[in-house]
């Protein structure tokens, strides 16, 4: 059988890629810190996460018990905010990357290592989550204190994540993280995402498949991608922080640039995604959301590289 060990590696790189990416506009990269949050704690999560997303992996192997993954998110996100003493790093990135370790698993015991099976599997993984991933998985909520989530918010019949008893009331309405980001799917593409079975980061890998092919760029090819999805969606936490008007300038600004990029010589590239940089930076967002998405999508490339090539990345091709 297939190490687990990689699989967990080549997840894990995910997190330092998509945050190493550069210059990424608007968001955390190698050259740019945002307040409590620097690159380095990146690089730190993209160790931690290694030993939960194995665990998944094993977990998929081996069948699970009263929780599928909610437990692995807690421990990324935890984890990697004490060992790196920095905020949240990656909350809506490990609710993508921690379902797809305990697919891959499943998968691993199928005998059907290829990354349509991983994708396929990542729906039953969902379906069978209980309430004790909920529980899990509103600690990691309440651990990583976004902002974008406030007490005030609409949850209808579900449980608040700021209610001070919400194991009880989530056990005792028997919601499960199905049903919770289900409803969160409404108004959050990193749940929406999820409960579709990953169709923006499958999308996005193609874009970045086809990009690094074409100029053998590894940074190049994730900006890009980045900028691509940007110019796709309404990034959810800039809607929420922010309102669905700058929002659209941002979607806006990176349509403009996009098709400049895509054509732009290697000489002028980075002029070009430099100004947009600023720009995105001058509005003083971040599009976390996208960013995750991001995470994801080079997730699918690292598992979809070792299960064809034995590989995670080729970066002289």
């Amino acid at each position: 059988m297939p190490d687990p060990v990689e699989y967990a590696e080549a997840l894990s790189l995910a997190f330092a890629l998509e945050a190493s990416g550069y210059p990424k506009p608007g968001n955390v990269d190698r050259i740019h810190d945002l307040p409590g949050l620097p690159y380095e704690a990146f690089i730190v999560t993209s160790i931690v996460a290694t030993k939960y997303l194995e665990k998944g992996v094993r977990r998929g192997i081996k069948g699970w018990g009263d929780v599928v993954f909610g437990d692995l998110v807690y421990g990324i996100v935890a984890d990697s905010m004490r060992k790196s003493g920095s905020t949240n790093t990656c909350l809506g990135s490990s609710l993508l990357i921690a379902p797809l370790s305990v697919a891959i698993g499943l998968c691993l015991r199928k005998e059907e290592e290829n990354l349509n099976c991983f994708l396929r599997m990542i729906r039953e993984v969902l379906s069978a989550t209980s309430v004790e991933d909920s529980v899990e998985f509103y600690r990691a909520v309440r651990e990583a204190r976004p902002s974008y989530i406030k007490p005030t918010d609409e949850t209808g019949e579900f449980v608040n994540v700021w209610d001070h008893d919400y194991k009880k009331k989530l056990r005792s309405k028997k919601q499960r993280l199905k049903d919770v980001l289900e409803f969160s799917a409404s108004h959050d593409i990193v749940s929406h995402e999820l409960v579709n079975g990953l169709p923006r980061s499958v999308n996005e890998l193609r874009f970045l498949a086809e990009r690094f092919n074409a100029h053998k760029n590894w940074n190049r090819a994730v900006v890009e991608t980045y900028v691509h999805l940007l110019s796709r969606e309404h990034d959810t936490v800039i809607v929420r922080e922010h309102g669905f008007e700058v929002a659209s300038r941002v979607r806006d600004l990176a349509s403009v640039y996009i098709i400049k990029l895509l054509v732009a010589p290697q000489s002028e590239w980075l002029s070009l995604i430099t100004s947009l940089d600023t720009e995105i930076r001058r509005i003083r967002v971040n599009p976390a959301s996208v960013a995750d998405i991001i995470a994801s999508t080079i997730a699918l490339y690292t598992i979809d590289s070792l299960a064809r090539n034995k590989y995670y990345l080729n970066l002289n091709p």
